[in-house]
């Protein structure tokens, strides 16, 4: 069984998905397998994936019959992993080579069932233009990643042995699932131990859906209502806060 199983969910990214699958069999680390799941892409992204699958035997390639977002994508490889950890790595962005070294012994070596990592922000060419996104090495609690979240989907790593798989909410439709999936694995009293070091890439795309600010504002303001059971008043706080220091993630070099 492999050590690691990477979720990459993929649509539309021929563009990228070479050099992101790359920035996976670089690492140093060797011991993983790759669950490329394509859902439903209506370029060359598909025959891309197939032809990569074919070059490692560590790499299944997965197509699906109907488009449906990426949280149920990302269910469909976490059903399918076989790995004692399940890291997330989208097929436009980028892990340094160290990744995977650095994570699974700084997870062992603290117990942890979840961690993350501080990552750079790139734009669609891969230059950097505005400054790494920073977390603090210490332990996070559920408290902590109400009022903000500082995890990164593609440094989000977690211990199936600890926590059980866990999945995404597809009735959040791709927005905020991500956040929401978080909170669930620490909602009962576990922690997150985060590492400070800058060992990624997230790739920033025009038109991805997380680039429409308010409409995800909306989305985390319904998250929290909805699935949090927060106070309609408190609920909006706290998504005015996720704006304001949202903004400030972006912040020009």
């Amino acid at each position: 069984m492999p050590k690691v199983s990477v979720i990459m969910p993929a649509y539309n990214a021929v563009s990228y998905l070479e050099e992101s699958v790359r920035s996976l069999t670089s690492q140093n680390f060797k011991d993983w397998e790759l669950l490329l799941v394509d859902d439903c892409s209506k370029d060359d992204t598909a025959i891309l994936a197939k032809k990569i699958a074919a070059s490692d035997s560590r790499i299944q390639f997965i197509p699906k019959e109907k488009n449906s977002g990426s949280a149920d994508t990302r269910n469909t490889g976490i059903k399918l992993a076989k790995g004692e950890f399940i890291a997330f790595l989208d097929a436009d962005d980028l892990w340094e080579p160290n990744f995977l070294e650095t994570m699974i012994p700084f997870m062992e070596k603290n117990h942890s069932p979840f961690s993350f990592a501080s990552y750079r922000i790139v734009d669609e060419n891969g230059f950097e233009f505005c400054e790494p996104f920073l977390v603090k090495t210490k332990e996070y609690s559920y408290s902590d990643l109400l009022h903000y979240n500082r995890v990164g989907l593609l440094t989000a790593i977690y211990h199936v042995p600890s926590v059980g798989k866990k999945f995404f909410d597809p009735s959040l439709k791709s927005l905020r699932d991500d956040y929401a999936l978080w909170l669930d694995i620490l909602r009962d009293g576990k922690r997150a131990f985060a590492n400070s070091e800058v060992l990624a890439r997230y790739r920033v795309r025009r038109g991805a859906a997380t680039s429409n600010k308010k409409k995800v504002m909306l989305a985390h303001f319904r998250m929290l209502k909805n699935r949090e059971k927060i106070s309609t008043f408190y609920a909006f706080f706290l998504t005015l806060v996720h704006g304001i220091l949202g903004l400030r993630k972006y912040r020009n070099k």
